[in-house]
C-alpha cells in the first residue's frame, strides 16, 4: 500500500485511468505509456478506492504528481492491462442535445431556448479498445457521435458560470452513440440513447489542468479511416460552464460524475444515403490534448 500525506495544493496535469488487471479493478496514472499503479493508495490515513476518490482530492493529485517526480518506476504496459470506462461507476451521466450550430435541426429550427439534457446509463457504453454492439432488435440504425466528456472534480450545486470550470476534475473522450431505428416511439429519446454498449467512452482522463481552454479543441472522428466528424467545440451553443450551471441548479453532481457536452455535425444520419455503423467497422474519436478513443463494431449475439 501506498501512503500520501497531504500538505499542499497546485495545478496538476497528469493523465489517469482505470483499468483491469490480474482480475482486478485499478486505477493509475500513465507516464511514458506506461501505467503507475495507484490502486489502494492512501492519503491521509484514506484509502482511495477509485479515480471518483482521486479526483475529488485535489491533494492527492498534487502528492501523486510529487510520488512520481521522484522517480517512481511504472508497473504496466498500456498493453498488459484492459481498459475500462475512466469512471467505471459514476452516479450520474448527463448528455446534452444537439448543442452544436452544424446540426441540422439547429439550422432549420434557429438556436434553442435552452439545452436539452437528458441521461444515459453507464452500462450504454463500451470501454476504450472494447466493442460497441448493434442491437440484434431494430438496431441496424447504430449512429456515431464524437464528443467531449466534462468529469466533475467536486461537489457541485446552484454553480454560477463564471466558477463552473472550477469544478471539473478532466476530461475524456465519448462516442456518444444513438441507435435512429428507435426515433419517434414515445415522446422522451431513452431508447434511442440508451441501448447497451450503444456508445464509448475513453480513454482515460485528463486532469483540467491539461485543457486550459475547453472552448478550443478539435473533434475528428473517423470511421475505417475515413473522416466523418471534423469540427470544434468552439462550435457549442451551450458552453461548457453554462451546461454546468444549469445542472447544477437542478440535481447536485458529485465528483466522478460526466456531462457529455454535444457533438458537430456529420453523424451517420445526415449523410445522403446514412452512413450507419455496421459490424466490423473501426471507429475513432479524436479530441486535441485528450487523445483517441477507438472500438470496433459487433453484432449483438
Amino acid at each position: 500500500m501506498i501512503r500520501i500525506y497531504c500538505e499542499g495544493f497546485k495545478g496538476i496535469k497528469m493523465k489517469l485511468m482505470s483499468f483491469l488487471r490480474d482480475n482486478r479493478r485499478r486505477f493509475g496514472a500513465i507516464v511514458d505509456d506506461k501505467i503507475f499503479d495507484l490502486t489502494d493508495i492512501e492519503v491521509d490515513g484514506q484509502v482511495q478506492s477509485g479515480l471518483k476518490d482521486v479526483l475529488g482530492n485535489k491533494l492527492a493529485l498534487n502528492e501523486l504528481e510529487r510520488l512520481l517526480n521522484q522517480g517512481n518506476h511504472p508497473e504496466f504496459g498500456l498493453d498488459d492491462v484492459s481498459y475500462m470506462l475512466p469512471i467505471p461507476d459514476p452516479h450520474k451521466i448527463f448528455c446534452v442535445g444537439r448543442n452544436y450550430r452544424a446540426y441540422h435541426e439547429v439550422l432549420e429550427e434557429g438556436r434553442p431556448d435552452w439545452p436539452s439534457i437528458f441521461p444515459r446509463f453507464v452500462d450504454s457504453f463500451s470501454a476504450h479498445q472494447e466493442s460497441i454492439v448493434r442491437g440484434k432488435d431494430d438496431g441496424d440504425q447504430l449512429d456515431y457521435e464524437g464528443e467531449l466528456v466534462a468529469v466533475i472534480g467536486k461537489h457541485a450545486r446552484h454553480v454560477r458560470e463564471e466558477d463552473a470550470l472550477s469544478f471539473v476534475g478532466g476530461y475524456t473522450i465519448a462516442n456518444e452513440g444513438s441507435v435512429r431505428n428507435w426515433i419517434g416511439r414515445g415522446t422522451q429519446n431513452c431508447p434511442v440513447k440508451n441501448q447497451w454498449r450503444s456508445g464509448s467512452m475513453g480513454p482515460w482522463i485528463v486532469t483540467a489542468e491539461e485543457v486550459p481552454d475547453p472552448s478550443a479543441l478539435k473533434i475528428h472522428t473517423q470511421v475505417n479511416g475515413e473522416t466523418r466528424q471534423n469540427g470544434g467545440t468552439d462550435m457549442m451553443i451551450f458552453d461548457l460552464p453554462f451546461v454546468i450551471s444549469y445542472i447544477s441548479r437542478f440535481t447536485p453532481l458529485a465528483p466522478g460524475d460526466c456531462i457529455c457536452t454535444g457533438s458537430p455535425g456529420g453523424s451517420a444520419i445526415e449523410h445522403d444515403p446514412p452512413g450507419y455503423l455496421v459490424p466490423g467497422n473501426i471507429l475513432e474519436v479524436s479530441i486535441g490534448g485528450i487523445g483517441t478513443l477507438r472500438n470496433m463494431i459487433q453484432a449483438e449475439l
